[in-house]
């Protein structure tokens, strides 16, 4: 292996741990964006469920209802925000991460390039050094041939 060969070598060992590292934070951003998009539904069930009562109800639980109804409202709209921010980060993790790999894979077809070439260059010198065989012309007689 020559020296370009390692260097390739070893430049693919750093582009798939950057790559790794690249899928591992896409995964967090992932995780971060479903537990967000979680926390909204269950808002959203809960909001949902919070249905007045028919027939007589106390002016307290109405009042409490609509404050708690109020509340869940409020934590809706702060969470758009961070939501936002979730998938926006998601989405700049993916591009990483697909980067990334199109690094990697770049880096192994120019070692793959890399060692076919330092190949065929040592079977040239192997050939080269080599020593060279006069082939003598010879004749043979065929059995049944002129006498």
């Amino acid at each position: 292996m020559n020296a370009r060969t390692a260097r390739r070598k070893r430049i693919i060992r750093v582009r798939s741990v950057e790559h790794q590292m690249a899928e591992a934070n896409l995964a967090r951003a992932n995780g971060e964006l479903a537990n967000l998009v979680e926390l909204a539904q269950r808002l959203e069930t809960l909001r949902v469920d919070l249905a007045m009562a028919k027939g007589a109800v106390a002016g307290r639980a109405l009042n409490s209802i609509g404050e708690l109804a109020m509340r869940l409202d409020m934590a809706k709209e702060n969470l758009a925000a961070p939501l936002a921010g979730a998938s926006e980060r998601r989405d700049q993790m993916g591009a990483i991460a697909q980067s990334a790999m199109v690094k990697e894979e770049s880096a192994v077809r120019l070692y793959e390039q890399s060692r076919r070439s330092a190949q065929a260059e040592m079977e040239r010198r192997s050939d080269a050094n080599r020593p060279h065989r006069r082939r003598a012309m010879s004749l043979r007689l065929v059995d049944g041939g002129a006498s």
